[in-house]
């Protein structure tokens, strides 16, 4: 069995060519987008306290002057989960969100350290996921999002 290719070949790649340079930046600014909403909802389990967390122990209770907060204690932490471009190209882009192996907490403590140890436990400390979560929660809105989005980008196409 053989196939033949029939047709303007020269011209489809051309459309397709310029469909692309639509597509791409489309594509990006939606990622980009979908980020800062994961961001937000990482903040907002945060303030809310929201998640099943295990509760803090006595001790650190009292370390903290009686505050019982999780994942609170000066607001560094919070203020500093970010999204960050960690790749680009001309044809794909990869963002990150969370906890910078670059940045220090006030402790002293590598941040996304930290965040690894509050995320899954130390041996002295339980696991109190907030990441983990809040992708489980996110992931059909976002699925959903994208559905939404091709389909009115493509049916936009003439």
């Amino acid at each position: 069995m053989s196939l033949t290719k029939v047709g303007d070949w020269q011209r489809a790649g051309a459309v397709l060519k310029a469909l692309n340079s639509y597509l791409v930046p489309a594509f990006k600014g939606r990622l980009y987008e979908d980020s800062q909403v994961i961001l937000e909802v990482l903040r907002g389990h945060i303030d809310k306290q929201d998640l099943s967390w295990t509760p803090l122990s006595q001790r650190t209770i009292e370390l903290k002057g009686g505050d019982e907060t999780i994942y609170i204690e000066s607001g560094y932490l919070r203020d500093n989960i970010d999204v960050r471009k960690i790749k680009s190209s001309q044809k794909d882009v990869t963002y990150f969100i969370g906890a910078s192996a670059w940045k220090k907490h006030p402790s002293g403590v590598k941040f996304s350290d930290l965040m690894i140890w509050l995320e899954y436990g130390t041996d002295k400390m339980p696991p109190r996921p907030l990441i983990r979560p809040t992708v489980d929660e996110m992931e059909n809105q976002i699925r959903s999002g994208w559905y939404d989005f091709l389909k009115d980008y493509i049916g936009g196409i003439k």
